[in-house]
């Protein structure tokens, strides 16, 4: 047998202590709250004589720079001068790869000296506290790269008349 409600009940929450259910409202406040927004939006962007579009783009123009003027004559380039080596120790824990890329080599350059060593050094082997050097040559390419690896052993990778950088 089913029993009918004999009075209008109020709805309970599943949580008693946040009180009771909220009361229905109707969405116009939320209408009401975008649309002073939005007024407030046309004022600033579009009504505003200081801050609207058109103001914004008059103080562009009148700020643009005047035409660039190039020198009557090409300006004369520097003398290639190579810059001063690089040299340090492998520190704790750092593989060939951290030592030149914190030695600031771009990445391509430390594949390259990688690739060139790679024929000829078990990086396994590199221990820390051993010492390093790199020479630019006047170009800024790495020119020579020399890591003593123990016992009177160097290991070098010199860049070839070709181009290309050979490790021995």
């Amino acid at each position: 047998m089913v029993r009918r409600r004999t009075r209008a009940r109020k709805k309970r929450t599943a949580y008693p202590a946040l009180g009771a259910a909220p009361a229905k409202r109707s969405g116009a406040w939320v209408i009401v709250v975008l649309g002073a927004l939005v007024v407030v939006n046309l004022y600033v962007f579009v009504w505003d004589k200081k801050t609207g579009v058109a103001a914004i783009k008059q103080q562009a123009e009148a700020k643009t720079a005047p035409a660039m003027v190039l020198p009557a004559r090409p300006l004369a380039m520097p003398s290639p001068a190579a810059p001063a080596p690089i040299e340090g120790k492998v520190g704790k824990a750092d593989t060939l790869g951290k030592l030149l890329k914190k030695s600031g080599l771009t990445a391509n350059e430390t594949d390259e000296v990688i690739r060139a060593l790679s024929p000829v050094l078990d990086f396994r082997t590199i221990r820390a506290g051993e010492s390093f050097r790199i020479e630019r040559g006047g170009d800024g390419r790495v020119q020579r790269f020399e890591l003593d690896v123990g016992k009177g052993r160097h290991v070098h990778a010199e860049r070839q008349p070709s181009g290309e950088l050979l490790g021995t």
